[in-house]
Parts: structure tokens; C-alpha cells; sequence
């Protein structure tokens, strides 16, 4: 997943530069490329799910490759783990 400044004067960046960066270069804020897509499948899988395993598959749409499945489903684990 590439993230492209709302300005379009930057150059595209890769999810984890993006949130590090916060704002782009030119002052624009950083979006997707192309918008990640749910099958209605996919949702509908979402019923039931605990909220850790929901984030993580929403997440992990928006971080792509930059964050291997199982280790985002263990930062949404323990980000959660509070309020469950």
C-alpha cells in the first residue's frame, strides 16, 4: 500500500513512513493510493469476531505488506486487551 500527499507535491511513501511522517512535505495530509475494498463476505465475517481480530483485518488492509498478519493481530491484541 502506497500513501500519496492530498497536495500532490510529495512523493508516495510506504504505510509505515506515512505514519511516521504524519504530514507530507508539502503540508498535505497522507491517503491511499487506491481505497482498500471489503467483499460483503468479508464483512459479514466481521460478525462475532472479537474487536482485536475485526481491527486487525481493517488494519492490515490499510498497512499491506509493512506489517505481517500475525504481528498485527498481536499489536490489536494488546491494544484491546484493556477493554475486553
Amino acid at each position: 500500500m502506497r500513501y500519496v500527499s492530498t497536495r500532490g507535491q510529495s512523493p508516495a511513501i510506504g504505510f509505515w513512513d506515512a505514519v511516521l511522517a504524519g504530514l507530507a512535505p508539502d503540508g498535505g495530509l497522507y491517503i491511499p493510493e487506491a481505497w482498500p475494498r471489503f467483499l460483503p463476505e468479508e464483512i459479514a465475517a466481521f460478525a462475532g469476531k472479537p474487536e482485536a481480530e475485526v481491527a486487525a483485518a481493517v488494519i492490515g488492509k490499510f498497512a499491506g505488506d509493512d506489517i505481517a498478519p500475525a504481528e498485527l493481530l498481536e499489536m490489536t491484541r494488546a491494544a484491546y486487551g484493556a477493554f475486553t
